[in-house]
């Protein structure tokens, strides 16, 4: 039985390939090279780094520990529900490649309507429900 690895590479999908390529046990010693080259990952000679996606990644990064900051700053028991939410906005950043990009646009205006909602005037009738104590 012989293995074959399929493979999609953005670049040659950028390129116009539609197809995956069919590799067999001749591409060993490049799966190696890239192992070997995972210590050059953030650095300047990450050549993948430099695709929309990674840059993209990477700013999320701070774009969520400032996210979270002010969300955690805001926390009192009436905004808890909402802090939490906006806590949980990275578990809808998932996908490949331009699905990963449309779910982070998605993470975004989610994220802006958040903390709308966590800075708007506390209303009356929507209060937080309290568990009575037994």
């Amino acid at each position: 039985m012989r293995v074959k690895v399929l493979l999609h590479p953005p670049l040659l999908r950028a390129l116009g390939m539609k197809r995956k390529l069919r590799i067999g046990r001749s591409a060993v010693p490049m799966f190696r090279a890239l192992r070997a080259s995972r210590r050059l990952r953030g650095t300047s000679f990450d050549l993948f780094g430099r695709t929309e996606v990674r840059r993209v990644e990477r700013a999320l990064i701070e774009e969520y520990r400032e996210l979270a900051s002010a969300a955690l700053a805001d926390l009192k028991p009436t905004t808890a529900a909402v802090v939490l939410q906006i806590l949980q906005l990275p578990d809808m950043v998932r996908g490949y490649e331009h699905i990963k990009l449309a779910n982070v646009e998605r993470m975004r205006s989610r994220a802006a309507e958040l903390t709308e909602q966590l800075h708007a005037p506390p209303q009356a009738d929507a209060e937080l429900e309290l568990i009575p104590a037994r």
